[in-house]
């Protein structure tokens, strides 16, 4: 498998058959539809990419920088033409995550027995299949999320289910060069797929129940989904001495818009990163801190744009990171052997707006092979 270089980072083409898959890894949740038609298709993504990999997000999911793998392709396709080797990766990697709610700055789910409504739980998967050398690379990848909270809706406060669906798909290829010693840029087009229902389910109002459930539109609302191309640009200035290097990025999102048939668009988004690396022959420490939506075009607050992490490399076959995601505390391991790679990220997600609002713990496990 593809070792980690310390001198730069470590480093997916499309089916039906992926497709295929991709549709039916959400169909099993499809039949929830015909409850309660989907609230207004608007996009959900704000300023994380739809892909990320999965020991970028132990790393705090700071990756302009310094991104593993096919994660360059989503976090900053300037990084590719770093390091020595001409092959960066070649292979596939399958993602298993589950985990539920918790209070602010936690990893430990906080459950209230006493409330029957209580229940807050997030699943998800993720897959790509990917090729990188140093000025080129092409993927194809997937990612489902749902997230299912208890909650109670109505003057009668009657118990209901609202489930919310993440569903990513579709190919990206980059192109890279380094036109002086210093400066990297990159560009990725991408073609995507994309749906994010929130539905409530009236677990107790059976006669809604029977009346939603002869809606025929609804099934449909649930599985189709926005198509759309985009385009992403990045740079980096990276300058690199014997034991100490400094890094400086910045990436353009969803260049003037990536227009999602049917659904809003995923808006344009700037940002930018530091990172500063302490490396020997075989070890490297690298260090990350990002800034994502620049301009604030997304409106949120500041806890959701700043992430932070470190990582270290041991032996080219070892890896440590920890950081903050979201401001919440990110930790992860993987080992990275010849053919084989497998790993564990522990990190949360804050589904509202504020810290605490709707955290999610989640444990991300990992596997893939290739080299």
């Amino acid at each position: 498998m593809n070792r980690y270089r310390p001198l730069g980072p470590s480093q997916n083409f499309s089916t039906g058959h992926h497709r295929t898959k991709f549709r039916w890894s959400i169909l099993i949740f499809a039949g929830l539809a015909c409850l309660v038609p989907p609230k207004p298709l608007q996009a959900r993504k704000t300023n994380q990419a739809v892909y990320e990999e999965p020991f970028d997000l132990a790393a705090g999911g700071a990756s302009l920088t310094r991104a593993s793998q096919e994660g360059i392709l989503h976090a900053n396709p300037a990084l590719l033409p770093l390091g020595g080797a001409w092959l960066r990766w070649v292979g596939f990697e399958l993602g298993l995550l589950g985990g539920s709610g918790g209070g602010s700055g936690s990893l430990v789910p906080e459950i209230d027995a006493s409330n029957p409504l209580d229940v807050k739980a997030h699943v998800g998967q993720s897959f790509s299949l990917s090729f990188l050398n140093k000025n080129f690379g092409i993927s194809v990848f997937d990612r489902v999320e749902i997230d299912l909270e208890g909650q109670k809706y109505g003057d009668g406060g009657l118990p209901a289910v609202e489930l919310e669906v993440e569903a990513y798909a579709g190919g990206v290829v980059s192109f890279a060069t380094r036109p002086l010693r210093w400066l990297s840029l990159g560009v990725t087009t991408k073609y995507l797929y994309a749906g994010e229902p929130v539905l409530q389910i009236p677990i107790a109002d059976t006669e809604r129940i029977d009346r939603l459930s002869s809606d025929p539109n609804a099934l449909q609302d649930l599985i189709s989904f926005g198509q759309g191309v985009g385009l992403d640009v990045g740079t980096l200035v990276f300058l690199q001495g014997k034991t100490f290097d400094f890094s400086f990025a910045t990436k353009v999102d969803d260049v003037g818009d990536t227009k999602l048939e049917g659904r809003s668009p995923f808006k344009q988004t700037v940002s930018a990163g530091l990172g500063f690396a302490l490396h020997g022959s075989t070890e490297v420490l690298h260090l990350s801190l990002d800034y994502r939506d620049i301009l604030n075009v997304h409106d949120e607050r500041l806890f959701k744009k700043v992430y932070a992490g470190a990582r270290v490399m041991l032996r080219q076959m070892i890896g440590l990171a920890a950081g903050y995601y979201q401001g919440i505390p990110t930790v992860g391991i993987r080992l990275d052997l010849v053919l084989l790679k497998a790993g564990l990220t522990i990190y949360g997600r804050e589904l509202g707006d504020f810290p605490g609002e709707k955290q999610r713990n989640l444990y991300y496990v990992y596997t893939g092979m290739g080299f």
